[in-house]
């Protein structure tokens, strides 16, 4: 029974395993900019998935303030591990925001399995770079049925995310995920496109209600 055991273990971190270096392109672009860039310019670094992405106006939510935005659609918390360098630790920030997890457990991982991998980041940014302070975005829901089905583990790493950032100054948390329900606990529609996962301005206008105080 063990080896059936093993075999599976094995055979489930293949299964939900990406190669990070299909990103390179994306990274390169990042590394590019870079080269040209003055970090001090900018009051806040913000990474993540599709969803950060597709925020190309951000800095329209916060007049005053400059954000780096250093989004990549479909990433998964592995990916930015992988690529911790270039997104978080060669641009230095006083305030970083991070929203991942989303495609992690859309994609099959387990719960546990994106807490390791949030807790690995994390540790190296409390190590590296324990000046910054760390806002960590909840999963957001959504309209897609396959993603709701998930709600459960959703939730489930939404609340650890929480816990573990009561336990550690340097972290925060933002609970997008409750504003962005009707009455009757639903995703409102009007806060997501056609795809019903990515978000239309009225969406990013919760996000913003829910970040802005973390930038006074």
């Amino acid at each position: 029974m063990k080896y059936i055991a093993l075999f599976v273990c094995l055979f489930s971190g293949l299964l939900f395993s990406q190669d990070a270096r299909r990103f390179e392109t994306d990274i390169e672009a990042f590394r590019r900019q870079a080269d040209t860039l003055d970090s001090n310019s900018y009051d806040a670094l913000i990474v993540g998935s599709s969803s950060v992405r597709m925020w190309t106006d951000i800095n329209r939510y916060f007049p005053g303030n400059d954000f780096l935005n250093r989004g990549f659609g479909g990433s998964q918390m592995s990916d930015v591990l992988y690529y911790a360098d270039d997104l978080i630790f060669d641009i230095p920030a006083k305030k970083l925001f991070l929203y991942e997890g989303d495609n992690d457990i859309a994609s099959g991982k387990s719960v546990g399995k994106v807490r390791r991998d949030f807790k690995k980041l994390l540790r190296e940014i409390h190590r590296r770079i324990p000046g910054t302070e760390v806002y960590l975005i909840s999963v957001k829901p959504s309209l897609d049925q396959e993603r709701m089905d998930r709600k459960k583990k959703y939730l489930a790493f939404n609340r650890w995310l929480e816990r573990y950032c009561r336990k550690k100054e340097q972290f925060h948390f933002i609970n997008v995920w409750p504003h962005m329900l009707s009455e009757n606990d639903e995703p409102r529609p009007e806060l997501f496109i056609a795809d019903g996962i990515h978000m239309t301005d009225a969406g990013y206008d919760i996000w913003a209600e829910q970040i802005a105080p973390f930038l006074e």
